[in-house]
């Protein structure tokens, strides 16, 4: 496999994606954040989890798409047309974030742990340019917005992270089964 091959250049492109909000988020509680990992519903069904961010308003799994060209919308389809001009069609990332996001709110409730799961797709090229439906355009950000999102004072205390419920989140992905490759670094550094 050389550099330029697609799987090796989106692993690369997917660690640089994630390399840049693990700078953004800050080192301090209530944020923190996990990266890289599965989950199995109670049917079996497995998924993969780019990020899972908890800041001061709520709890977020993000889906980091490292695209270059254009993305357009169209019917479901996310159709992407390359800089070299090839078109590939994705299966929409923001539904299938929502789909994962509804079933690790619901893993985490059958251990104990209430929350709401916001899912967000974040297009870590800054250069890609996406035409997204209207409904859709505010859970589909840059790395840049997706900071800003995470940053805005919530006064929904439903959903307001504290160090305490963040701790009881971290327990709670333990409890599921969610064990991070690495101990936790600290309030604001990823477990990976």
């Amino acid at each position: 496999m050389t550099r330029q091959s697609p799987p090796y250049t989106t692993h690369l492109d997917l660690t640089s994606g994630l390399a840049r909000i693990r700078r953004a988020v800050p080192d301090a509680g209530p944020w923190r954040a996990w990266s890289n990992f599965s989950f199995a519903t109670a049917q079996g069904s497995m998924h993969e989890v780019d990020v899972l961010i908890t800041a001061p308003n709520g709890i977020y799994m993000v889906e980091l798409k490292s695209w270059r060209g254009d993305i357009e919308v169209k019917g479901g389809t996310w159709i992407q047309t390359t800089e070299s001009g090839e078109v590939i069609e994705h299966a929409d990332p923001l539904q299938l974030t929502a789909f994962k996001s509804s079933a690790l709110a619901r893993l985490l409730r059958a251990v104990g742990e209430d929350v709401y799961l916001r899912a967000l797709v974040c297009l870590t090229n800054d250069s890609v340019r996406a035409v997204v439906p209207a409904r859709d355009r505010r859970y589909v950000v840059s790395v840049e917005e997706l900071m800003k999102r995470l940053a805005r004072p919530t006064h929904d205390a439903r959903i307001r992270m504290t160090a305490d419920r963040v701790a009881r989140v971290g327990e709670a992905l333990e409890s599921a089964g969610i064990v991070s490759a690495t101990g936790h670094l600290g309030p604001g550094a990823f477990d990976s």
